[in-house]
């Protein structure tokens, strides 16, 4: 699933790509990913201007001159690409624009969400999510008191969207692994220390996976349709068995709550 780094990416991209322009046609390959009549979408996008590109936890919001949004969520699989090429059979939605440019929505598991509304909180997600982890709202103090009297394990509290937006399983290990704390801990059971420590990875990893464009572990492709660079600099997800690069030690994987964790017994005490 594209996590903050992925949807972020795509965010920028597109926003060197599309600012101003203007919807010309919409084809709809497959109903299933627009969430509301197909009829009623095309209404209110056709003519429609990009006024901006925004990201809020893993959505992109595109703000349009008729001040409604277009919210894309890519869910599993879905990719947002800027291009002139041909749809390929996983393209769900092509957004024909000014230029005789187009924006191709592609999905392979059709589990996104594609529509149009008024204002955004009529969309369920958004009214839940914690605080974007690059803003200064999340903060240690943030982190000590959301930690404060929570059993749940820390990997579990990075990845619940209410606490913070957009961290998903990949970034989850890859913070816990550079802060050595053990997955499985208890949030409340992390010293001060240790909360320090998990805030400063969140924000490092964090920056670092948007400066190396994402990780392409399967689905994910940037802007342009280009696979992201991070995941040549993971070290514990997805590796399970290889050596630790700090100990030498195997990678080991447990299962938490129905999603894989990749960690180092040795180094996350």
């Amino acid at each position: 699933m594209p996590e903050l780094p992925e949807v972020e990416t795509i965010r920028r991209d597109l926003a060197q790509e599309i600012l101003k322009a203007h919807i010309i046609s919409v084809e709809v390959l497959d109903v299933r990913v627009v969430r509301q009549p197909v009829q009623t979408f095309r209404q209110r996008i056709i003519g429609r201007r990009f006024e901006d590109v925004l990201r809020r936890g893993k959505a992109l919001i595109f703000p349009l001159d008729s001040d409604e949004f277009l919210v894309i969520q890519p869910m599993m699989t879905g990719q947002m690409v800027f291009g002139f090429s041909p749809p390929r059979k996983d393209t769900r939605v092509i957004f024909r624009l000014s230029g005789n440019r187009a924006l191709f929505y592609n999905d392979q598991r059709t589990f996104g969400r594609v529509l149009v509304v008024k204002g955004l909180a009529e969309i369920g997600y958004f009214n839940i999510l914690g605080p974007e982890p690059l803003e200064a709202d999340f903060n240690v103090t943030y982190m000590r008191g959301m930690f404060k009297g929570r059993k749940r394990p820390v990997k579990n509290t990075l990845m619940d969207h209410t606490f913070v937006a957009g961290i998903g399983n990949i970034y989850a290990c890859e913070i816990l692994y550079r802060s050595r704390v053990s997955p499985k801990r208890a949030a409340r059971r992390l010293t001060g220390g240790q909360i320090a420590a998990v805030h400063k990875n969140t924000v490092e990893v964090l920056k670092e996976a948007i400066a190396h464009r994402g990780s392409s572990m399967r689905n994910y492709r940037d802007g342009h349709g280009q696979e992201g660079g991070f995941k040549n600099r993971i070290q514990v997800y997805a590796r399970e068995g290889q050596p630790c690069p700090s100990c030498g030690a195997p990678i080991k994987r447990i299962v938490q709550a129905g999603r894989s964790t990749f960690y180092c017994s040795h180094c996350q005490k």
